[in-house]
């Protein structure tokens, strides 16, 4: 069974290239434009592994990583943090709330797919190699 990545970007544009990379190599992909889309996603959905921007409307990506972290329903599953260059302080604070790493934008297919496969030590096979 193919694992799920849930890609919370408030650009449409930004959420499209982050998720046919993924798609293509076999991950199942759950989109959410903000944090309480993420937070709605995950409680109808099984979620290995999430993408967030930290900059969304509604809810941001520091509260969607505190919600994460502190749910013991959730707080298992490694986060990484999307960020545009030179927000480093900003990268700091996510991972001080308990993100596993970050990626600057523009996202870069190949490099994402290796943090993705990296972070969830490429369990069970990853996509499409069965549970």
């Amino acid at each position: 069974m193919a694992k799920t990545v849930l890609v919370a970007e408030d650009s449409l544009m930004l959420r499209k290239v982050a998720c046919f990379p993924l798609e293509k190599a076999g991950y199942k992909v759950l989109e959410a434009n903000n944090g309480i889309e993420a937070i709605e996603a995950m409680s109808k959905n099984e979620v290995d592994i999430i993408i967030t921007d930290l900059n969304m409307p509604g809810m941001d990506g520091f509260e969607l990583i505190t919600q994460v972290k502190e749910n013991e329903k959730f707080k298992h599953i490694p986060i990484i943090i999307l960020t545009t260059e030179g927000k480093k302080d900003m990268v700091m604070k996510g991972l001080t709330l308990g993100a596993n790493s970050f990626l600057q934008k523009p996202i870069k297919p190949d490099l994402m797919l290796q943090e993705v496969e990296r972070l969830l030590g490429k369990r069970a096979g990853g996509p499409g190699k069965g549970a």
